[in-house]
Parts: C-alpha cells; sequence; structure tokens
C-alpha cells in the first residue's frame, strides 16, 4: 500500500481557509499570492470526490430513524405521567396462598400464646404456695408447731365432721385412743374403714380426737381446715385458689395425716403439705373413670405445683414421687394402707407417717 499523503503547515493552512469557505473557488484571491496555486491544486483534487458515482439515499431508512426516534420520545413522556393502573385480575392460587399463610402463623402463635400464658398461671400458683407456707409457718408459730386442723368443719361434712350436735373432742395426751367398746370391735392388724375409727391426731400436749363423718375421701372436703389461715388472718382468701383452677373456688389440696401421727409443720423436708387439686378425688366424684397416675386437672393435666414443709415449691409433671416408705414410689393422690399398697377407694388414712396423701 501506498503512504498516505502528508500534508506540509502551508497545506494545512490552505485547507483550512477553503474549509471555511466552504471550497469555493472565487474565495482563491483572497489568499497570498503565494498560497494560490496550492489552493489550486486541492479544489483539483476536491473535485474528484464530486465525480465519484454513489446510490442516492434510501427513504424508507429516514422513515424508520424517524419513527424509532419518535417512538422513543412517546415512552419518556409516558414515563413521566402519573396514571392509574389497572386492578390485577382476581387468582383463587393468591387467595389459597394467603390463607395458608394465615394458618401457618396461627399455628404458630396460638400455641406459643398458651403456652405463655400457662406458664404465668403456674408461676402465680406457686407464689401463691408459698404465701400458703409462710401462713402455715405463722400459724404453727402460735399453735406450738402444729398444723391446721380440727375436728368439725361448719359448712360441709367431710372426714372430720363430727357427730351431730357433738362438740370438737380434745382430750390430754394420755387419754385412751380407742373408746373401750370400739375397741373390742376392732381387730387388730386389719386396715378399718373410716367411718369404723374415732382418728386421734397428736398436738403438743393434747389429742385431737376426730370422728370420721363419711366412708370415702371423696366425699369429704379436707382441705377446707386451711380456712383457719384465712379466718386468723395469716393469708388472703385467693391465696387458697390455684390462679389456673377453672373451678374459680379454693381448690388447693392438703395433706392428710397418718393415723395416730404427729400433724406438725417440723416433719422432713421431701414431706408434702400442699399441692394442686387431686383429680383421683374430682374423678370419683363426678363417676368418671380414675386413673392413677393422672396430673391435676388446675394445670390443664400438664402437671402440679408441689408445697413442701421446707417451704420449697416444686413443679412436677408426675404424681409419683421418688423416696416413699420402705423406699416404694409414692403417689400423692393415693393414701396407703399398713401394707403400703395404694388404695383406689380412697377408704384409708395414711399408715405411715412418711405416706405424702393431699386431698380438697
Amino acid at each position: 500500500m501506498s503512504e498516505p499523503p502528508i500534508l506540509c503547515d502551508a497545506d494545512l493552512r490552505v485547507l483550512d481557509f477553503l474549509a471555511e469557505h466552504g471550497f469555493d473557488a472565487s474565495r482563491v484571491n483572497l489568499l497570498p499570492e503565494a498560497d494560490r496555486p496550492r489552493a489550486i491544486a486541492l479544489i483539483r483534487q476536491m473535485s474528484v470526490l464530486d465525480a465519484y458515482p454513489a446510490d442516492g439515499s434510501d427513504d424508507s431508512l429516514v422513515d424508520a430513524t424517524l419513527a424509532r426516534i419518535a417512538a422513543h420520545d412517546l415512552a419518556v413522556d409516558a414515563s413521566r405521567r402519573i396514571g392509574f393502573a389497572r386492578p390485577p385480575a382476581f387468582r383463587l392460587a393468591d387467595l389459597v396462598s394467603v390463607a395458608a399463610v394465615v394458618l401457618l402463623l396461627l399455628g404458630v402463635t396460638v400455641p406459643m400464646i398458651a403456652n405463655l400464658r400457662a406458664q404465668k398461671l403456674s408461676t402465680l400458683c406457686a407464689s401463691n404456695l408459698r404465701a400458703v407456707h409462710g401462713a402455715l409457718g405463722s400459724y404453727a408459730s402460735s399453735n406450738g408447731g402444729a398444723l391446721p386442723l380440727r375436728s368439725a368443719v361448719a359448712g360441709f361434712g367431710g372426714m372430720f365432721a363430727a357427730r351431730p350436735g357433738e362438740p370438737d373432742q380434745v382430750t390430754r395426751l394420755d387419754a385412751p385412743r380407742v373408746p373401750q367398746a370400739q375397741a373390742q370391735r376392732l381387730r387388730p392388724g386389719v386396715p378399718q374403714m373410716p367411718t369404723q375409727l374415732v382418728i386421734e391426731f397428736r398436738r403438743p400436749g393434747t389429742v385431737i380426737r376426730v370422728v370420721q363423718g363419711v366412708p370415702s375421701w371423696a366425699e369429704s372436703n379436707h382441705s377446707a381446715h386451711l380456712a383457719q389461715l384465712v379466718d386468723a388472718g395469716y393469708c388472703g382468701g385467693d391465696h387458697l385458689r390455684c390462679p389456673a383452677c377453672a373451678a374459680g373456688r379454693p381448690c388447693f389440696a392438703y395433706r392428710v395425716p397418718s393415723r395416730g401421727g404427729r400433724f406438725m409443720l417440723d416433719t422432713p423436708s421431701r414431706t408434702v403439705v400442699v399441692a394442686d387439686a387431686n383429680p383421683v378425688l374430682e374423678d370419683h366424684r363426678t363417676g368418671r373413670r380414675a386413673g392413677r397416675a393422672i396430673n391435676s386437672r388446675n394445670h390443664r393435666g400438664e402437671g402440679q405445683n408441689l408445697l413442701f414443709c421446707d417451704g420449697a415449691v416444686e413443679w412436677s409433671t408426675t404424681p409419683l414421687l421418688q423416696g416413699g416408705p420402705g423406699g416404694m414410689t409414692d403417689n400423692i393422690w393415693l393414701p396407703q394402707d399398713e401394707l403400703g399398697r395404694d388404695r383406689m377407694q380412697l377408704r384409708s388414712w395414711p399408715g405411715n407417717a412418711a405416706d405424702n396423701f393431699v386431698a380438697q
């Protein structure tokens, strides 16, 4: 290939002049005399391009270009205007998706709220039991260490109900424990029905003699003995109520003393003194089939709060306690007879001081 022509400074000066004047040959005379031949030579070379054949421009190309420009301008104007879009068409799939999300949220939040409420009620129940222990401690301090117990409770017929017209019987510690006429009818070593016994409980310097008025703990109102705490001003009536109890009444179960044993607060620390309501008694009262190891219904059958004699409050998911009499499992809903057997008939008094049995 031949190298392109190289213009000198004079040629560049003349070319700039011609470009400014539209390559008009009549303007060459305006140049200095020395530059005129250069200008004429450049104009002669430019005339070669005018003679070169070329196709005319296609009108369709121009029209297409103008149409594209117009469409672009319209799109820009439309993007700048604020308009109202048409609402989307209703689709069943969208409705199903929304319903699934709502159900998922309900399935997560509802159990969570229920669990939080149950935990709050359990905490309030435990707080009431601690208040009850404080009241029991104050009562015991004023009564020689004894727990609340009386042989007759007004307004109900219970295991501690005295005979009609018979006042509470309090005798000295050295008094006979069972009347002689009744003792002749009892056989040693044979568990007796509650209606066959006059039970006595020792207190400092005295013995409380209790005449049992009903044949079963299911027909008693044993927790009414705790009302003495309210009557004496040691606690309020609400403290004897579990907030989770649907019955809305005092529904704590109270320890039942063993036959002939001491009913004192200074018993071993693992002794249950108050607990949530006994569901076995409730089933017997309503005629339902009772289970042996079910949980209290105060907390939807999930467990029960237990108050021990040392003031500890524990949440237990089973009524079965380890370390009962003779190392056996101790069911707090059922009394054990002298042979250590749980009695579903609910007619026995605890035959061992270590037996944990609560009733309401």
